[in-house]
């Protein structure tokens, strides 16, 4: 992609997009969309910023007793899209049974055959986690508006997946045996049934040992502490230059807020406008007036 002194991250939204087109590269996408998946395969398959890395860490814990050894958690549980870009052979055998995989696919791309995770999460609660991640790693901080990246990343979707599509067409199959279906913040308040639900979708007999070291190493005190083991070095090893991008850049997926913290907020117009995008998108198609009914639901 060139020398290291042209490597630098977006400070306009064209140019963000035009890394965007470069992060997924035609023969890692063939090669994902190639893979056949197993019956005993599990693919963890959430929008992004909708708490995937916490899954991937509960089941791998789950399959391996609390195994740390990792270098990054998409090494442990690699990335379908992006595994071929990484070095990575889906068909190889893993560490640990079951096999375990990530995914941003709808439920109409993800390769079936496999058993499947899935997360949903706010909208808004998204919109803000996806800037704040992109932010420092593709795009210079400041350099682009939290409505603007909206407008890419929500509302026209233009290299972006679409977080209507992926939501309905997994809405589709939340129920379905071979899917195990939670919502981002229902999670948050019962962690315990969280575990207990997914080491029986893994079959794993959860002793009361392999519970308390799976909640202790999926809690946020805990991943934060072993961050380097939570972010994006290695995807960014294998990707920051191809896109363009210079070496490291924030990507840090378990958040901590100093004393000072002012957390990026929804303005009304922003509020306005998920809440026009799910009228059309989710309550006309589907039939939930919100979010927050459908999260209810899922209790």
């Amino acid at each position: 992609m060139g020398s290291s002194s042209n490597l630098r991250r977006a400070n306009s939204m064209n140019e963000f997009l035009q890394i965007m087109e470069r992060f997924l590269s035609k023969e890692s996408m063939e090669n994902c969309y190639s893979f056949k998946p197993s019956s005993t395969d599990v693919i963890i398959t959430t929008f992004p910023k909708s708490g995937t890395t916490w899954m991937q860490q509960i089941a791998h814990c789950l399959r391996s007793y609390g195994d740390m050894t990792f270098d990054e958690i998409s090494i442990a549980v690699p990335w379908l899209e992006v595994a071929f870009d990484m070095g990575l052979d889906l068909e190889d055998e893993q560490y640990f049974s079951p096999r375990l995989f990530k995914s941003h696919l709808t439920a109409e791309e993800v390769p079936m055959g496999a058993k499947y995770i899935v997360i949903f999460r706010d909208p808004g609660d998204v919109l803000l986690s996806y800037y704040n991640f992109m932010e420092d790693w593709f795009f210079e901080s400041g350099s682009i508006s939290l409505e603007d990246f909206a407008d890419a990343a929500f509302f026209e979707t233009e290299g972006f997946e679409n977080y209507w599509h992926h939501f309905r067409t997994w809405w589709h199959r939340k129920d379905d045996p071979d899917v195990l279906s939670f919502c981002y913040e229902n999670m948050k308040l019962d962690v315990d049934d969280v575990i207990r639900k997914v080491a029986r979708f893994l079959d794993i007999e959860l002793s009361q040992a392999l519970f308390d070291i799976t909640k202790e190493y999926s809690s946020h005190s805990f991943m934060k502490m072993h961050e380097h083991q939570f972010d994006e070095h290695r995807t960014q090893q294998a990707l920051n230059k191809k896109c363009g991008l210079p070496e490291g850049g924030h990507g840090s997926k378990v958040r901590s807020r100093p004393d000072n913290f002012s957390p990026l907020k929804l303005n009304n117009k922003l509020k306005e406008q998920l809440t026009a995008y799910w009228e059309v998108e989710i309550s006309k198609k589907l039939g939930l007036k919100s979010y927050s009914e459908f999260k209810k639901s899922m209790i």
